[in-house]
C-alpha cells in the first residue's frame, strides 16, 4: 500500500469520553501529545481537563475569556481575557503570573514555549514565563490576525478581508496573496485559521466557500469544498489531516489531498473542534452543552480493549407523564425550576418566563423588558420569585396575582425565599434586611450593620441565618428578633436551613449539624472544601469540590458515602431511597445513593439542556432542544381500581 493510500484510509473512531460543559464556551485548546484540554468560558472561568476528560482544576480570571492556550513544554496554561489581562496557571492549578497591559490584545498563541500576543494596533509581542517581553516583531501593518508557524520563525498575517501574507520574524515578506473569497471578520460567522507545525498547511474557513489551504513551503493554494457551509476548522500538527464542521451538525476529517477519512453526525452543531498532532484524537464542543473526545483506532489496536455501547435500554421503570413543545424560550434558558411538591414547573430565559402545572397546561406567561436573572419557586409551589439586583417580582400561583418591587436606589445584594413562600428576605446595599410577605407586603425591616452573605430563611422554624464573615454565623429569631452569633472552626463555604436545624460545610471539609439556635449538635469530616448541601426529607447530602458525597440523617447519623457521577448531578428522594440524576449530553441516568446501583437510563433525541428534580416528590422536569418533559422519578403503577364496573374477557 502506498503512502498516499495509507493516509486516505478510512479511520475508525470510538467515543473515548463525554462531559457536560457548564456555560457559554469561548475557547478550547487540546495539547498535541498528552491530550490535556483547556476550556475558557464567557463567565470568566477556565477548566483544565486531563486526558480522560476529568476536571483537574478550575480558575476564575474575572472577565470573559478571550483565548486559552496550553504551553505543553512549560506545563502551563496561558489565558487572555477581554480586559487584555494575561494569566499563566501551572498544571497544578496555581496562578504563577498575572500581567495587565495597556495594549488591546485579541490573539493568543504559543511560540517556542513562550506566549505570543497580537492585536489590531499593537505590534505582535513575545512574552516569557515571567511576563517579560522577549521580542516585538516588525511586521507591516495592518494586522487583523497574526498566526505563528510553530516550528519556524515565520508568521501568517491577515491584513484585511482579502489580503494575507507570510513573513519572516524580521518583517521580510515571503509571500503576499489575495484570498479568492473575502474573509469573514465579523462576530457572526467568523473565518477560522489553523496551521500545521511546519507551515505546509495553513487552513482558512470561508463559510460559503469551504476551506482554503495555503502551503507556506511550496507556496501553493488549494481548496476543499464540501458543498455545505463550513463553520469551524482545525489542522493536525503533522499537517496530514484537516478537521471540518458545518452548521448542520456534521463533522468531517479529510486528508491533505481532500479525501474524506472520517465523518460523523452530531446531535447538535459544533461550536469548537480540535485535533491533536498525529490526528489520533478529536475534541468537539456542541451547542447542546457537551464536550466529546473521539479516539481513532490504529490497525494494531484490538477493539476488544474498548467497551462500546451502541444502544441503551431501560434498566428500570420510569414514566413520562407529558411533554410540551417549547418554541418561545431561547435554547439556553436561564431557569428550569420545579416545586418541591412537583406541581409546578417554571421555565425562563431571563426575560420571558412560563409556568406549567402538573397536567402540562401553560398557566402563566410573562415577558419582562429587563433581565431577571434569578428564579425561585417555593417548595409548596405557591410562590414564584424572580429577581435581579434592582427588581423583585412575586407571583401567587393560586390566584396568579403579581407584585413588582423595585430597588433602583437601594440595590439588592442578597435575596432569600422561605420554603413555604410566605416570607421573602431582601438585603440591600444600605445594609438593611427587609422581610416581605408572600403577597409582597413589607412585614418588618432591620439594619444589620454588617455585610452579609449566604442568606437563608425558614418561616416554620422562624429563623433567618446568614454569615457576616467566613467563620461567623448569625441566627436571627424572627419572633423575638434576638440575634445570636456562632463561631465555627473554619471558613463556611455552604449553608442550608430546615425546620430541624442548620447545616453548614466548611473550607477544610467539616460538615456541621446545628440546632435552630446555632449550637453544634454533630460534626463529620470530608476531604476538601464543601461545595454544596442538599436537604431532603430527614436526610442531608454534603458534596465537596472533588465530587465526593456524604449522606447523613438530620440527626447526624452517617448513611453512606460515594462519589457523584458528574459535577452536574442532581439529587432527589423517592420514599426512603436517595437518587442521583446524571445528565450527560443526550442521556439521562438515575443511580441509587450511596450504593451506586443504576435504576434507569434513557436517551433524549434533542439532547439535554436542563434538568430539575423535586427533592421530595416523585417528579422531575427535563428540557431538551425541542420539548419540556415531565416525568415520574420512579414509576408508580396506579392503584388497583374497583374492577366490578368493567367487563373483562
Amino acid at each position: 500500500m502506498g503512502v498516499q493510500q495509507a493516509i486516505e484510509q478510512k479511520k475508525s473512531a470510538i467515543e473515548l469520553w463525554k462531559r457536560d460543559v457548564p456555560g457559554d464556551l469561548n475557547s478550547v485548546d487540546l495539547s498535541p501529545e498528552h491530550h490535556w484540554v483547556a476550556l475558557g468560558f464567557d463567565n470568566g472561568t477556565v477548566h483544565f481537563l486531563d486526558a480522560d476528560g476529568k476536571l483537574v482544576w478550575e480558575a476564575d480570571v474575572g472577565q470573559p475569556v478571550k483565548a486559552v492556550k496550553i504551553l505543553a513544554r512549560k506545563k502551563k496554561v496561558a489565558i487572555l481575557n477581554e480586559y487584555s489581562q494575561l494569566f499563566l496557571v501551572d498544571f497544578a492549578g496555581k496562578l504563577v503570573l498575572k500581567k495587565v497591559y495597556k495594549s488591546f490584545w485579541s490573539g493568543l498563541d504559543s511560540k517556542s514555549g513562550d506566549v505570543l500576543l497580537s492585536g489590531w494596533k499593537s505590534k505582535p509581542r513575545r512574552i516569557d514565563m515571567k511576563g517579560r517581553t522577549v521580542r516585538e516583531y516588525s511586521i507591516p501593518q495592518p494586522w487583523i490576525r497574526v498566526i505563528p508557524v510553530p516550528k519556524k520563525e515565520q508568521f501568517w498575517v491577515i491584513h484585511n478581508q482579502v489580503c494575507l501574507g507570510l513573513y519572516q520574524s524580521d518583517g521580510t515578506n515571503l509571500w503576499l496573496v489575495n484570498n479568492p473569497s473575502p474573509l469573514e471578520l465579523s462576530r457572526d460567522l467568523p473565518s477560522e485559521f489553523a496551521i500545521s507545525d511546519s507551515g505546509d498547511v495553513f487552513a482558512i474557513s470561508c463559510f460559503h466557500k469551504g476551506v482554503y489551504i495555503y502551503n507556506g513551503i511550496d507556496q501553493t493554494l488549494s481548496q476543499i469544498d464540501l458543498d455545505r457551509s463550513v463553520a469551524h476548522v482545525d489542522v493536525s500538527g503533522n499537517g496530514k489531516f484537516i478537521l471540518l464542521t458545518d452548521q448542520l451538525g456534521s463533522i468531517t476529517m479529510a486528508s491533505k489531498s481532500a479525501a474524506v477519512v472520517w465523518e460523523k453526525e452530531l446531535l447538535s452543531p459544533a461550536t469548537h473542534c480540535r485535533v491533536d498532532r498525529r490526528g489520533t484524537r478529536v475534541i468537539v464542543a456542541e451547542q447542546n452543552g457537551t464536550l466529546t473526545c473521539f479516539k481513532f483506532l490504529e490497525e494494531r489496536e484490538q477493539r476488544s480493549n474498548f467497551l462500546e455501547l451502541t444502544q441503551f435500554h431501560d434498566l428500570g421503570d420510569h414514566k413520562e407523564i407529558w411533554s410540551q413543545p417549547v418554541h418561545t424560550v431561547s435554547p439556553s434558558p436561564g431557569a428550569l425550576e420545579i416545586s418541591g411538591d412537583g406541581r409546578f414547573i417554571l421555565l425562563g430565559d431571563g426575560k420571558e418566563f412560563q409556568l406549567y402545572d402538573s397536567s402540562g397546561s401553560l398557566v402563566w406567561i410573562k415577558h419582562f423588558m429587563t433581565r431577571l436573572s434569578n428564579a425561585r419557586i417555593s417548595k409548596n409551589g405557591k410562590r414564584v420569585l424572580l429577581f435581579s439586583d434592582t427588581e423583585l417580582f412575586l407571583l401567587d400561583t393560586q390566584t396568579l396575582k403579581e407584585k413588582h418591587l423595585t430597588f433602583y436606589n437601594a440595590e439588592l445584594s442578597k435575596v432569600a425565599l422561605a420554603p413555604s413562600g410566605t416570607a421573602i428576605l431582601a438585603f440591600d446595599k444600605f445594609k438593611t434586611l427587609t422581610c416581605y410577605s408572600g403577597q409582597g407586603k413589607k412585614v418588618w425591616s432591620r439594619n444589620i450593620k454588617k455585610e452579609i452573605f449566604n442568606l437563608r430563611v425558614h418561616n416554620l422554624a422562624r429563623r433567618t441565618v446568614f454569615q457576616a464573615s467566613p467563620k461567623i454565623l448569625f441566627v436571627l429569631d424572627m419572633k423575638s428578633f434576638k440575634l445570636k452569633k456562632t463561631v465555627l472552626g473554619g471558613p463556611v463555604t455552604a449553608l442550608e436551613l430546615t425546620q430541624d436545624g442548620i447545616f453548614t460545610g466548611g473550607k477544610m471539609g467539616r460538615c456541621y449539624g446545628l440546632d435552630l439556635n446555632g449550637k453544634e449538635q454533630w460534626q463529620h469530616k470530608m476531604k476538601g472544601p464543601i461545595e454544596e448541601i442538599i436537604t431532603l426529607k430527614k436526610k442531608v447530602i454534603f458534596r465537596n469540590k472533588q465530587g465526593d458525597v456524604l449522606l447523613c440523617g438530620h440527626d447526624g447519623r452517617k448513611l453512606g458515602e460515594c462519589t457523584a457521577h458528574s459535577a452536574h448531578s442532581l439529587f432527589g428522594q423517592y420514599k426512603n431511597d436517595v437518587l442521583e440524576l446524571v445528565p450527560s449530553g443526550d442521556m439521562l441516568s438515575c443511580y441509587k445513593v450511596p450504593s451506586g446501583d443504576l435504576v434507569w437510563r434513557f436517551p433524549l433525541v434533542g439532547g439535554i439542556q436542563s434538568v430539575a428534580v423535586s427533592e421530595t416528590a416523585n417528579r422531575m422536569a427535563v428540557l431538551d432542544s425541542q420539548s419540556l418533559h415531565y416525568h415520574q422519578l420512579v414509576h408508580e403503577p396506579h392503584a388497583v381500581e374497583d374492577r366490578s364496573s368493567f367487563l373483562e374477557l
